[in-house]
């Protein structure tokens, strides 16, 4: 199961033929996700700022781009492990106002729940976590494997027909990820020719691509504590990679702030259990969703379109500061 974020002209959002988009599609996965959140009735009822069924918008510029190569620039998803493409959902839709197709699967058996069209449910089962080392190298090639055979299939007529959009860049494609995801969205750069260039939002580098490295363009983006000090794999990859490189730390955050955690704290409020806002960083919800997509568009706009700039990257770091650093070097 996927979703996908897309840009569309205002002409459609404004002509009331069009709901926002519910931030979890039924009643099964909202409960799934309720007792997380805090069993509050609001959960079911919120909403994204994405418009089901709109049109694809016929042109969007991506920044001040140019000599974008044609096509709608498409980024892939991979969520952290025991989450769910949902919980991104404010993130990826902000992406795709940018001019973004963002295609986010769920990875079944280590999302917390994917329900299928058909009614089938498949959970995560509780030996994915008490097994984690043991298992990561095999949910990182399944991972991999359905990244690709989502790349495979958008390249398919009849798919682009069903998305109602037949003119997607697929010629390079970007790819990001939270978590295990970040470390998915390694190693999809380093296995396939379909993704040009990978970020990875807070996640341990591990497998085959902590050691092999890369040579295509890689960003890194770490919560508040976790670098290259106080991560063995961050120093050790960094170390690999030798293509274009940049690491920035955003402060006020943890590993859960790069969910859509803080969003929903600001929407749920006090039904949020007290462990759980200590766990979404200090950081507020509308800058740190700011950081993410500037970080991300103009990394992407980079290294992916060819039409960007290290510069222009450099530029909105900066912009950034203080709530983002970088390595020192890397300015």
């Amino acid at each position: 199961m996927v979703s996908v974020f897309y840009p569309t002209a205002n002409e459609s959002v404004h002509s009331g033929k069009y709901s926002r988009a519910p931030y979890f599609p039924s009643a099964l996965t909202a409960a799934a996700f309720s007792s997380y959140l805090g069993n509050s009735s609001d959960v079911l009822n919120i909403t994204t700022r994405a418009y089901e069924g709109t049109p694809f918008a016929d042109s969007v510029p991506i920044g001040q781009l140019k000599d974008a190569p044609a096509g709608a620039p498409v980024l892939l998803f991979s969520h952290g492990l025991g989450a769910s493409r949902f919980l991104y959902s404010t993130q990826l839709a902000d992406l795709a106002s940018q001019g973004w197709v963002v295609v986010a699967p769920d990875h079944p058996y280590d999302a917390l729940i994917t329900e299928f069209d058909d009614g089938t449910v498949v959970r995560m089962p509780d030996s994915v976590l008490d097994n984690f080392p043991s298992q990561m190298p095999v949910l990182v090639d399944t991972r991999v494997r359905d990244l690709e055979f989502i790349a495979t299939a958008i390249r398919n007529s009849t798919v682009l027909a069903q998305l109602g959009h037949t003119s997607l860049n697929t010629s390079s494609i970007g790819v990001l990820g939270h978590s295990l995801g970040g470390n998915t969205a390694a190693q999809s750069v380093s296995n396939s020719s379909f993704f040009s260039c990978g970020a990875n939002f807070d996640g341990g580098i591990f497998g085959p691509v902590a050691t092999v490295g890369l040579d295509k363009p890689f960003l890194e983006v770490g919560a508040a504590n976790h670098n290259q000090t106080t991560d063995a794999t961050f120093s050790n990859f960094w170390g690999h990679l030798r293509g274009f490189r940049r690491e920035y730390t955003v402060n006020g955050t943890v590993h859960p702030s790069f969910m859509d955690l803080p969003v929903l704290l600001s929407v749920l409020g006090d039904a949020v259990p007290a462990s759980l806002r200590n766990e979404s960083g200090t950081i507020p919800a509308a800058r740190l969703l700011q950081i993410e997509t500037k970080l991300i568009d103009a990394f992407f706009q980079c290294c992916l379109l060819g039409s960007g700039s290290s510069d222009g990257l450099t530029r909105v770091a900066k912009s950034l500061v203080p709530d983002i650093s970088a390595r020192e070097d890397l300015w």
